[in-house]
């Protein structure tokens, strides 16, 4: 059975979350510590472990009346998204 491009969306953002999870949670347990972190762990918890762009794109896709209209109604930016996910 072929998946629709909603469920890969979906999969994929479930699993770029998976993989934020970890890196996130050890960075943040240090910051709880008072430890310092890098400023490249700092600028990774604001860009790529911020997952707030992917969640929007999939909730604006889901909303559209169907796919490729909703597909052709985003900007570059978060069709950039899309191929991300």
């Amino acid at each position: 059975m072929t998946l629709k491009p909603l469920d890969v969306l979906r999969k994929g953002l479930r699993i770029l979350q998976t993989q934020v999870k970890v890196r996130k949670k050890e960075i943040q347990a240090r910051l709880a510590e008072k430890r310092s972190i890098s400023s490249q762990e700092e600028k990774w918890l604001d860009n790529e472990a911020n997952l707030t762009d992917e969640q929007q794109v999939l909730e604006a896709l889901k909303k559209a009346s169907d796919y490729e209209r909703g597909l052709s109604q985003l900007d570059e930016v978060k069709k950039g998204v899309v191929r991300k996910l």
